[in-house]
């Protein structure tokens, strides 16, 4: 599939992805679009059955995947050195997060067994250190051994979520919700003498109509 930017024709590849990227407002070093580029790839070719995303256009995937994933890094000054991506799925936000932050120890829990098996494999192909997968369900009794950070992306409400963290995130630790506009009704009907909000993002991607939030709480 081809698609049309600046009345230019593209086709999907690696210059593309650069391009769309920019176009988002996203500048990745040489190296770090590389293995994004592998990363689409590995995700294309094991997506047949459309299990491990549903979508498909290469311009959607780039805004609604990629962009998304990354750009939430500019809200961030210093992510925790330590960090849980919780219903990572086909690795979001976890993998375009490790690819642009390559110093944070990263753990994917993801339950499903065949996305287990992909994100298994797609650590190995890229070559990722230091960021492994929990092929379980975080609950509060599941994790062992306290992280410095949670992420998730399009996962439970965040009162349903922040129960889930009672052995995996440290006190003093923080939790990024990667959310639509609506978690402004969610906010307004939320309170908890564990965590406090200590930022918050609303915005849109640079040229699409994507409208995000980044919710940061601290335990």
């Amino acid at each position: 599939m081809s698609l049309i930017l600046n009345n230019k024709r593209l086709k999907p590849c690696r210059q593309s992805l650069d391009i769309l990227l920019r176009r988002y407002g996203i500048e990745l070093k040489p190296d770090t679009l590389d293995k994004l580029w592998l990363f689409h790839g590995l995700l294309r070719e094991n997506n047949k059955d459309q299990d491990l995303t549903r979508l498909n256009a290469f311009e959607t995937i780039v805004e609604k995947h990629y962009a998304d994933c990354i750009i939430i890094n500019s809200f961030v000054k210093k992510w925790p050195e330590k960090m849980l991506d919780i219903g990572s799925g086909a690795g979001f936000p976890g993998i375009p997060l490790k690819l642009v932050n390559p110093h944070i120890n990263l753990i994917l829990c993801e339950p499903r067994p065949n996305r287990i098996n992909f994100l298994e494999m797609a650590i190995k192909k890229l070559g990722l250190q230091g960021i492994s997968v929990f092929g379980h369900k975080v609950t509060s009794a599941s994790m062992k051994e306290p992280v410095d950070g949670v992420i998730c992306r399009a996962f439970g409400s965040i009162a349903e979520t922040l129960p889930r963290l009672g052995n995996s995130l440290k006190k003093g630790g923080r939790a990024y919700f990667m959310k639509g506009p609506a978690v402004k009704e969610e906010l307004d009907n939320w309170n908890s003498t564990e965590y406090k909000i200590v930022e918050s993002h609303f915005y849109v991607i640079p040229n699409s109509v994507q409208k995000r939030a980044l919710i940061i709480l601290e335990r």
